[in-house]
């Protein structure tokens, strides 16, 4: 018999933003996530903790989307996922307190690679994916 749990989701105004349904993306969330079924309450309360942690990430958000936009520039990528990336990695990692210490390291992966041609930075936002994203598990 499972027991039925509450949670308190916490999402930035920013996140709001780009989702145009955030029922749906919850629900996603909720799906794709089963190691959520896991976290307690007291994971999600502290939004203080969680506001400082939405700087510290958003910062250096904007400094990816520079580099971002730097790339795209110099080799014409036209879709290059980062968006998908940070509202992914900033619900689960920033709003859920996850994946915080892994995506310290993001920007300095980045920041050795941007020199590269598109297919390596195709590349490099695939081992970004694997490495920081947690993945569902396959049924």
């Amino acid at each position: 018999m499972y027991k039925k749990k509450k949670y308190r989701i916490l999402i930035p105004d920013t996140t709001i933003d780009i989702v145009s349904d955030v029922e749906d993306m919850v629900t996603q969330l909720l799906d794709y996530y089963v190691y959520i079924q896991d976290l307690e309450d007291a994971d999600l309360s502290d939004s203080e903790k969680l506001n400082a942690d939405l700087d510290q990430i958003s910062a250096e958000y904007n400094e990816l989307c520079q580099d971002y936009g730097k790339l795209m520039q110099e080799y014409g990528v036209l879709n290059f996922q980062g968006s998908e990336l940070f509202t992914r990695n900033t619900i689960t990692g920033l709003k859920l307190g996850l994946l915080m210490n892994k995506l310290e390291r993001a920007k300095s992966i980045w920041g050795e690679q941007l020199n590269l041609n598109y297919d390596s930075a195709k590349e490099i936002i695939q081992h970004f994916a694997d490495r920081y994203l947690m993945k569902k598990e396959d049924s």
